[in-house]
């Protein structure tokens, strides 16, 4: 990151800005994105937000399918921002960012990730445990 960069997205985030909160299903490019106006944020967690999202019903045919790909990534998946679960609020993992006309507005990209087999979200997978048959 540029040091300007840097600055930018060190500024006060009391600014009434739009947050953008875009859902990616795994290591895909696109996903889902819903604008939250200043205000309708403001004291909720991220976490509430995606669920918010995930709950909708007006999404298009595409997007449906983007909605498929991310409720198959949370079975048995988890929603990870930053290398970091998404509870906190909002504005902890967002970044400030600004369109090619000029607006400023918050930005967190979301992914939905599920573990590979035989791995666990939260640590190390565990060992199966030994069975003793009698007899032996």
């Amino acid at each position: 990151m540029t040091e300007a960069q840097l600055a930018r997205d060190q500024e006060p985030r009391e600014e009434q800005l739009p947050l953008v909160v875009e859902i990616l299903p795994g290591q895909a490019g696109e996903g889902l994105l819903a604008v939250f106006e200043p205000g309708r944020y403001a004291g909720r967690s991220l976490a509430e937000l995606c669920q918010e999202m995930l709950a909708r019903r007006d999404w298009s045919i595409e997007e449906r399918q983007i909605l498929e790909d991310i409720q198959r990534q949370l079975q048995g998946g988890i929603l990870w921002v930053r290398g970091r679960n998404v509870q906190g609020p909002a504005l902890e993992y967002a970044r400030l960012e600004q369109s090619e006309a000029g607006e400023r507005y918050f930005y967190v990209p979301v992914r939905a990730i599920k573990p590979q087999e035989g791995g666990g979200v939260g640590g190390p997978a565990k060992e199966p445990e030994a069975t003793q048959r009698p007899g032996w």
